[in-house]
């Protein structure tokens, strides 16, 4: 297992976002970037520095909240999408930024991940970015192909794997994703031997699973909905309780530790940045989100809506850093 392990590690610091299945389902739905709203009468500008490129759900999510942010804070507010290295150029970015409460980092959980994977990162994310709010987030479902297995729980599906060896695999959306990671660890704590497919995002992995091209994926329950009603996927494990899917067992409840973290975006800024404003930030964010309108967007994305406060996001990422530290080191994963 150690071996395999390495070796599909061995080239995961080019990761593909974690929350890959977020960052590139909702291309059709994503505003097309506004100008640039003009000054506003304080004279100052908010960067929200988002660490992915145009088209996925940070980006979708800074666009949503931008004019109302704007109108609420009496200051210009634009987007900079500044994509790359996992996340971890945005992230510097701010990390470095003058701590003056007008430089805003949106990310996902490659920031507290990257830490694991990449050993050269040119700033510390728990020293130099302080947590603010979270945005929304979704869980992590294991669902297989209907008609490659009859099994209509995840003991079965195990059992059906460990009597036909290296017959089956499972899809994520890219190597360091939180679905390899989970495979992983679902191995190590199963004794089995699912194989790791990657694709380039969350479609593809429905389209795969949906083909048969594998039996098994990790994905969400929004690209995976329309599939789910047909029959098509069956639906066998959520990293946790999830209002979509009340009848689907969580991986802790079916005895499977250590799997119980979320797809989330987030909001950061850097460190030093004074505790008022980091605290009006989140109140009003906070707010935004809970606005109708804003809170319909979030929920044809398949995202949950939890409205944290700063001390609750804080605990949460603190937390990540060590379930993902714990992950890593069970999957045998150095950082290159």
């Amino acid at each position: 297992m150690k071996t395999l392990t390495k070796r599909l590690f061995v080239r995961c610091v080019p990761l593909v976002a974690a929350m890959g299945f977020l960052m590139t389902s909702v291309n059709a739905q994503t505003p097309a970037a506004p100008a640039a709203p003009a000054p506003a009468a304080s004279g100052k500008t908010m960067r929200m520095v988002v660490s992915f490129a145009p088209g996925g759900a940070g980006d979708f999510l800074a666009r949503l909240i931008q004019q109302k942010l704007q109108e609420r804070l009496g200051q210009t507010v634009i987007v900079e999408n500044r994509p790359g290295a996992s996340g971890t150029i945005g992230a510097d970015l701010v990390a470095k930024a003058a701590p003056d409460g007008n430089t805003v980092l949106i990310t996902n959980q490659l920031v507290v991940q990257a830490p694991n994977l990449i050993a050269k990162i040119p700033y510390d994310a728990q020293r130099d970015l302080v947590p603010v709010v979270e945005l929304g987030g979704a869980p992590l479902i294991f669902a297989v192909n209907s008609s490659k297995t009859n099994a209509t729980t995840l003991k079965d599906f195990f059992d059906e794997v460990r009597k036909n060896p290296k017959t089956f695999s499972y899809a994520s959306v890219g190597q360091g994703s939180i679905g390899h990671l989970y495979g992983v660890v679902l191995n190590d704590q199963a004794k089995i031997d699912l194989m790791h497919v990657p694709y380039k995002g969350s479609a593809p992995v429905v389209l795969a699973l949906v083909s048969g091209e594998v039996q098994s994926a990790f994905s969400d329950y929004a690209t995976m909905k329309p599939h789910i009603e047909s029959g098509k996927l069956r639906l066998l494990g959520v990293s946790r309780p999830y209002p979509a899917t009340p009848t689907v067992p969580t991986f802790d409840k079916l005895g499977y530790k250590g799997l119980e973290s979320y797809s989330w975006i987030g909001m950061f800024m850097p460190a030093k940045t004074p505790n008022d404003k980091v605290q009006q930030l989140s109140t009003e964010v906070n707010n935004i989100i809970k606005l109708p309108e804003v809170a319909a967007k979030l929920q044809e994305m398949g995202l949950e809506m939890p409205p944290t406060s700063q001390a609750q996001f804080a605990t949460m990422v603190n937390d990540d850093f060590k379930r993902w530290a714990a992950i890593m080191k069970t999957a045998g994963i150095k950082p290159e």
